[in-house]
């Protein structure tokens, strides 16, 4: 009987949603760990722009986070991620920020959209192709 082997499974591409990196920085728990396990490049990260601003502007102006310490996070996702500039030419939802969030996503052929928003990306999984997940179920993807 010949050897058949299963095909590996696809890669595992993810986005993570700038909420998801705020509140790493604020509050710890499993966003961090999000955010530890791609520092430690156990998933390809896709990641947009407009996603890092996002995170700069909510950390450092909102939550009032030390800038050197959140640009220091930024720069070491920045060294671990493919980075995108969405153009905003296409509309999947209403939502402005969100939209850009999903044009990320799909530009970097990403599977997995791991984001904390209940009301406009959450209810949308799948979509695409894509899984949308928060922090907690993606955690458990990667055990």
């Amino acid at each position: 009987m010949p050897n058949e082997s299963a095909e590996p499974p696809p890669p595992l591409i993810v986005c993570i949603d700038a909420n998801v990196m705020v509140s790493a920085l604020a509050f710890g728990g499993p966003p961090e760990r999000v955010i530890d396990r791609l520092l430690a490049a156990d998933f390809a990260h896709v990641t947009g722009e407009n996603i890092l601003a996002e995170v700069r502007r909510n950390a450092v102006h909102k939550l009032r986070l030390a800038a050197g310490r959140v640009d220091a996070v930024l720069a070491d996702i920045r060294t671990v991620s493919s980075i995108y500039v969405p153009m905003g030419q296409t509309t999947y939802i209403k939502h402005a920020k969100d939209n850009l969030v999903l044009e990320v996503a799909l530009a970097g052929s990403s599977t997995v959209l791991v984001t904390g928003d209940r009301k406009h990306l959450l209810p949308l999984s799948p979509f695409r192709g894509l899984v949308i997940e928060p922090p907690s179920v993606f955690l458990q993807r990667l055990r």
